[in-house]
């Protein structure tokens, strides 16, 4: 409640063509979150329609990927995306420093699981359709999250050049909803590949 009065404080502070145009922003962003969202939920579909055709799933003597490292790289993913929002509430409240200690966490963190997800990508051996959809899903999620952990990287080093503050603050914010984006379209493929 009361980052949201802060929050609500410093866009008070813009000009009314400036607060108009961050306000078109997060719509864009939030287009865009939807729009690829439909795309990874689109996927999962299609999985499930393969796996309802299949026999057995995985096939009969191949192993299912393990879950323990994936799991803990889910959690990596998720505490990442906690720190880029504690990053944002600190780049609103001008603690430039404690911005930049929680981007750099973000960025560690989202790098260990772009490093597992690169591993279970390349590890799985081949088995037809079952590795090539596997394949296809983590490969498709991995993309992104080495785009947007690129993104992430020049927000960061945007920061260490003192580009952001309490009026200026759209290029974090904007960043971190990509992130956030990375973190749900992780969680629906990892519910189908591991836990389904």
């Amino acid at each position: 409640m009361q980052q949201a009065a802060q929050r609500d404080f410093l866009e008070q502070n813009l000009s009314r063509e400036e607060l108009q145009a961050l306000r078109n922003k997060r719509t864009g962003l939030l287009v865009f979150q939807i729009s690829w969202i439909m795309a990874f939920v689109c996927l999962v579909i299609v999985n499930w329609q393969i796996r309802s055709t299949s026999p057995q799933w995985p096939p009969a003597g191949v192993d299912p990927a393990p879950w323990l490292p994936v799991t803990l790289a889910t959690v990596a993913l998720a505490a990442s995306a906690a720190l880029a929002r504690r990053g944002l509430r600190a780049v609103r409240a001008d603690q430039q420093s404690a911005f930049l200690t929680a981007w750099r966490g973000a960025l560690g963190l989202g790098a260990a699981f772009a490093a597992i997800m690169l591993y279970e990508f390349l590890a799985i051996p081949y088995t037809g359709l079952y590795s090539d959809v596997f394949r296809m899903m983590t490969g498709f999620h991995l993309v992104h999250a080495i785009v947007i952990g690129f993104i992430l990287l020049r927000v960061y080093n945007g920061g260490r050049a003192g580009r952001y503050g309490p009026l200026n603050f759209w290029p974090v914010e904007g960043a971190a909803g990509l992130w956030y984006f990375v973190l749900v379209a992780w969680l629906l493929f990892f519910v189908v590949l591991y836990l389904i």
